[in-house]
């Protein structure tokens, strides 16, 4: 929960002015449940239409509703929707203001200062959090979810998270990707992680002491 719900990671994956479920959830999709999601086709206009009675979530739904679009949106919109509680400063929030000139309620200059900023008033309307997970590969896991908490404790007890997880520390310790030859490396690791209840540390000293990292191949001449 520290990390999905910090607002370092909350803010890098919104817009200047809103959050973006999609790049969260493409983030989510990729990084942790090691899917693949296509680039945006050169044919598809990938912009949210403006309305100033809807908030962003019900925009986004319309725009990406139809089948060419669902079949690439499934993959992310669903998991990044969970995580409109928190806003694109990484704030969380029960209200989503709707901030257009028409949706005015309090001028800034009329308002009561926060941390010393005063911000204009809007309309609001009711944040919806609710999401489905897919891809984890364990039907106790897949399915719908409340909010965004709920999310990330399914994705912790994933076993393909898991590995994800060990593999990005792979790549990041030994500088490269990982090859088939270096597969006792990896089932070692995580080994290590379930024997050591969930250490870190753990998978860190398995990698650092596999043949992976200690041996280095090098290319014969022919």
């Amino acid at each position: 929960k520290g990390m999905l719900t910090h607002p370092a990671w909350l803010i890098a994956h919104s817009q200047n002015t809103e959050t973006d479920p999609v790049r969260r959830g493409k983030w989510i999709q990729e990084k942790l449940l090691a899917g693949a999601v296509p680039d945006v086709p050169i044919t598809v206009d990938a912009v949210i239409p403006e309305d100033h009675h809807k908030t962003l979530r019900e925009r986004l739904e319309l725009r990406t509703a139809d089948e060419y679009c669902w079949k690439c949106h499934q993959k992310m919109d669903p998991l990044g929707l969970a995580f409109e509680a928190y806003d694109d400063f990484g704030r969380f929030r029960t209200m989503e203001q709707i901030e257009h000139p028409e949706n005015l309620l309090q001028d800034a200059k009329q308002t009561d200062r926060h941390e010393g900023i005063q911000v204009a008033k809007y309309k609001t309307l009711p944040v919806v959090t609710s999401g489905v997970l897919t891809g984890t590969g364990e039907q106790e896991l897949d399915g719908p979810v409340r909010d965004s908490l709920e999310l990330v404790e399914k994705l912790a007890s994933s076993s393909r998270v898991r590995q994800s997880i060990i593999r990005h520390a792979f790549r990041y310790f030994l500088g490269r990707n990982e090859t088939l030859s270096d597969s006792k490396t990896l089932i070692d690791a995580e080994r290590a992680y379930l024997e050591n209840n969930g250490s870190f540390d753990a998978v860190i000293v398995s990698l650092l002491t596999s043949d992976s990292f200690i041996y280095r191949k090098t290319e014969r001449d022919h």
